[in-house]
């Protein structure tokens, strides 16, 4: 997943991708860029990654979905007397699956669209083709997109009844879900857009240098501790982070931001210090999410250091490790430990990326 995180698509892809606004349910129009940043809630990401939610257990150290998440949403679903496309059709989509793990990196699709009709739109143009590239240039740029995430024909016939199933849950529960959610917490968009606005300055120079000049933060009902990010230029980046429960708690969005942000440099730390044995067997890529929690703290106690011990808090909270009374650093590092070599070139990479080497 974190090489799709870095994925640099031709700006044709981008243009055939977002062109236009949908004007069916679920989806946010796109938020005209006026700002470098702007903050936004997105329902067709949420739709999308709601789904996921409930077709995975999640047992990461820190947890790609918000935690109980699913439990949550069974049990309001269950009160709600909801039986929709993705519980009659949860046995198949699952077993495809289990058989498919690429599958998983679907999470990312929604992020390169602005809006359900659109995201749906290229789906079923997608799974029609059958696996044969449309001629018009802009179409293959779509379906190259797509068959990178579902190359097979089983990995097509899972995103087919998924998509389906997906629009069944959002016209009998979700849609009437998420607004109530949305209206329930404005407040926290503003808030976090707030203390956005006043501590982006302060990581202006680290996102000119890692080319991240421009974008926006989407703030997720779905997600926990682990973000979703699209870096496509650079100034069109997606990142995705967990939406805060109040707006006492927006530095959260602000930890996962920074988080998300340090995503690259964890990635090229830990290959530039594992073996090549290491990177075969995958213990360089179980690394990198670690090494990323890592990153962000160093990044906020270089940049924004008030906000470093709530940082450390939550993600040992997302871990599922109880927060010391005092400095939590020592309880941080031990539960997110990364060898040495790591821990030094994440430095050396922040120091020289904030110009201080």
């Amino acid at each position: 997943m974190n090489a799709i995180r870095s994925r640099l698509l031709l700006a044709l892809t981008l243009a055939a991708a977002t062109g236009c606004a949908g004007s069916g349910r679920p989806g946010s129009a796109p938020v005209p860029v006026t700002r470098q940043w702007p903050v936004t809630i997105e329902e067709h990401i949420d739709l999308w990654l709601h789904g996921y939610a409930l077709l995975t257990r999640d047992v990461s150290q820190v947890p790609v979905f918000r935690r109980g998440y699913r439990d949550t949403l069974d049990a309001v679903r269950a009160e709600q007397h909801v039986l929709t496309g993705l519980d009659a059709n949860h046995a198949q989509l699952a077993t495809l699956m289990a058989r498919n793990p690429e599958i998983a990196n679907g999470q990312f699709l929604p992020l390169y669209f602005d809006s359900w009709d659109t995201l749906t739109t290229a789906i079923d143009a997608f799974v029609r083709a059958g696996g044969v590239p449309p001629r018009e240039p802009a179409a293959r740029q779509q379906y190259a997109l797509l068959n990178s995430f579902f190359p097979t024909a089983q990995s097509r016939e899972w995103l087919r009844l998924f998509t389906q199933a997906e629009a069944s849950e959002s016209s009998q529960f979700y849609h009437a879900y998420w607004m109530a959610q949305e209206t329930s917490r404005r407040g926290v968009v503003t808030a976090v857009d707030s203390l956005f606005d006043a501590v982006r300055p302060r990581l202006r120079r680290f996102l000119t240098t890692t080319r991240q000049t421009g974008g926006k933060l989407v703030l997720s009902l779905v997600l926990g501790g682990e973000g979703r990010t699209l870096n496509a230029s650079p100034d069109h980046n997606v990142v995705v982070v967990t939406m805060p429960r109040s707006p006492a708690d927006a530095a959260q969005a602000i930890y996962g931001f920074a988080h998300e942000i340090v995503q690259s440099i964890a990635t090229s730390a830990v290959n530039d210090n594992m073996s090549p044995a290491e990177q075969r067997s995958g213990a360089a890529a179980a690394l990198q999410p670690i090494a990323a929690v890592r990153a962000g703290a160093m990044l906020l106690q270089q940049t924004v250091p008030e906000l470093a011990e709530g940082y450390m808090r939550f993600y040992l909270a997302q871990a599922g490790v109880a927060a010391p009374a005092g400095n939590p650093e020592a309880k941080f590092i031990e539960t997110f430990d990364v060898p040495s070599a790591v821990t030094a070139a994440l430095m050396r990479q922040i120091a020289t990326a904030l110009g201080r080497i």
